[in-house]
């Protein structure tokens, strides 16, 4: 779906700001474990929530979509919530879906940083893998 796009991208981008600023704030969390998977938990959290925020327009058309028992497009979807309840209507559920991506964002980063920090994998490393393999993507493309 189209909706994914937008919330990936507004995901990843609150996680990093988020994530950077509080690692300057508290810089003891990047040598702490616990503090770092906290940093991870707080991170996806705000980062769910956000993502919620730009994507909950779309989940209310597509919930209107699927209530339709026509075929209607998005665009008649999106008029139709429009002229029944106005800008407010794209709103609706925004809450429920709030609690439920910052749960699921956050408890996917804590995972992710789980897992990481469990094998021994530091940020570095990971920037240190990307490079390379950038650097051995763009040899293949010039041959």
């Amino acid at each position: 779906f189209v909706k994914e796009i937008p919330f990936n991208i507004m995901k990843f981008l609150v996680f990093d700001t988020s994530t950077d600023y509080m690692y300057e704030a508290f810089p003891a969390a990047r040598e702490d474990i616990l503090l770092s998977l906290l940093v991870s938990l707080v991170g996806g959290t705000l980062g769910g929530i956000a993502a919620t925020i730009v994507s909950n327009p779309a989940d209310v058309v597509l919930s209107e979509l699927k209530k339709s028992k026509t075929d209607m497009t998005p665009f008649e979807a999106a008029d139709r919530i429009r002229e029944r309840g106005g800008i407010p209507a794209f709103a609706t559920g925004m809450q429920l879906r709030m609690i439920f991506y910052s749960l699921l964002v956050s408890l996917q980063f804590f995972l992710y940083d789980t897992i990481r920090i469990g094998l021994g994998v530091g940020n570095d490393d990971m920037k240190l893998y990307l490079d390379v393999l950038n650097v051995a993507l763009n040899e293949k493309v010039k041959q």
